[in-house]
């Protein structure tokens, strides 16, 4: 089962009389957290949030991980790329408002990683991102490898299940 079913499964879990129970994520549940301030100009016709904003939103949250080299370390020769980007919309966001978005890896591959993350706006999660992101090398310009040193640094930022199949996180030098 990949990742991402392994969440929409999370997310969508009968009950035994066979209802669907929708179990939203929880910022818990994601080793990096980063603040966005919602601003009057994010707003739509609609007076929301525009999707676009949900966008930019995990945008910001991805590159304060991937391109911090004291978290992550790449080779000066390669850079990280999105190759896909799903959003699940489960809520609308309001100006004036602060969102935090959680952040963790779901799977590191070869040469990419998916990544999941959620938009919690007053603790409630307002959608939810699941993103593909490649190592690019900039020369070739096609995908690359990861280095160990960087493929570990990803994987202390996924989240682990612990004994009873709940998801928690986990982040570099938090103890098993």
């Amino acid at each position: 089962m990949s990742s991402s079913d392994a969440l929409k499964r999370d997310l969508h879990r009968s009950s035994p009389d066979g209802s669907r129970i929708h179990q939203r994520p929880r910022l818990e549940d994601y080793p990096l957290h980063t603040s966005e301030k919602l601003r009057f100009a994010d707003t739509d016709c609609n007076g929301h949030i525009s999707n676009a904003v949900f966008a930019v939103c995990c945008q910001s949250a991805r590159m304060e991980l991937l391109h911090d080299p004291r978290r992550i370390p790449i080779p000066v020769n390669a850079q990280f790329v999105i190759v896909r980007l799903e959003i699940d919309f489960l809520g609308e966001m309001y100006w004036p408002g602060q969102v935090v978005i959680g952040s963790r890896c779901d799977h590191v591959g070869r040469s990419s990683l998916l990544m999941t993350q959620a938009l919690f706006v007053d603790g409630r999660c307002s959608a939810n991102a699941r993103s593909t992101v490649v190592l690019m090398d900039r020369v070739t310009r096609r995908a690359a490898p990861l280095p160990p040193e960087t493929a570990l640094a990803l994987s202390g930022f996924c989240a682990l299940p612990n004994v009873n199949g709940a998801v928690h996180s986990h982040s570099p030098g938090q103890e098993e």
